[in-house]
């Protein structure tokens, strides 16, 4: 049995809704009326920090705290994988030619009607594709912050982002919600021109992209999230 450790321990606000435990391991956030818990130690599928809830009230949010604190790491899904492809046998050597002629291997000879090939040069022998050097402002981070951005700017592209680059620089480099934005911008294109501004707000309200591991809510001037019935509103 996992024992739930301190309950009660004091959370220091943030402002925006948002809490924090004194280690900052831990950061609560609303979400549509309810509270999720981010996990800076733990992560999930993707390799982001690991979200729980949601929870109904801060007591809820504090018990999951200390439950989390209490129980073993979680196990990444990855591990086991690499762990495979690591201990997967290598492949034996081919042999190009195994018969050999009269005690000595074959020597390929080439057609007569073969063009010949040019030699080499000493440079072009020597030359290697580079490899693209990473910029400055990923190269500057630790190397978990380095794989996160690189594996944003890699789902950005797929997605088709026109400068997934610059994207994930503002938001991580320049704090602002770039990548969200993104998100939300593709969800509404989504929804095609013939969507009901009743779907658009419910998409604005409140959403969340899981490939790119973003989350977005709607709040007023001072960061307080919104509720808006939207049930209510199509039955009027």
């Amino acid at each position: 049995m996992v024992k739930v450790r301190d309950p009660d321990a004091p959370l220091k606000r943030l402002g925006g809704g948002r809490w924090q435990t004194r280690d900052e391991r831990f950061t609560v956030e609303p979400q549509s009326g309810t509270w999720v818990v981010v996990d800076a130690e733990q992560t999930d599928e993707l390799g982001l920090p690991l979200v729980t809830g949601p929870f109904g009230s801060l007591t809820a949010v504090k018990e999951a705290i200390g439950t989390a604190r209490g129980a073993e790491p979680a196990a990444s899904p990855l591990t086991a994988r690499a762990a495979k492809l690591r201990d997967r046998p290598a492949p034996e050597p081919r042999d190009e030619d195994p018969r050999p002629r009269n005690g000595l291997a074959a020597e390929a000879k080439p057609a007569a009607d073969a063009p010949a090939r040019p030699a080499l040069t000493k440079g072009a022998e020597s030359a290697k594709p580079e490899t693209p050097a990473q910029p400055k402002w990923i190269r500057d981070f630790e190397p978990t912050e380095r794989r996160r951005a690189k594996r944003l700017i890699d789902r950005l592209t797929e997605a088709g982002a026109g400068d997934a680059e610059g994207i994930v620089r503002r938001d991580i480099v320049g704090d602002v919600p770039a990548v969200a934005a993104f998100a939300v911008a593709q969800a509404i294109i989504a929804l095609g021109a013939d969507a009901s501004p009743i779907s658009v707000t419910r998409l604005l309200a409140s959403g969340r992209d899981e490939n790119l591991g973003v989350r977005w809510r709607l709040v007023d001037g001072d960061d307080r999230p919104m509720t808006i019935d939207l049930d209510a509103i199509e039955r009027g």
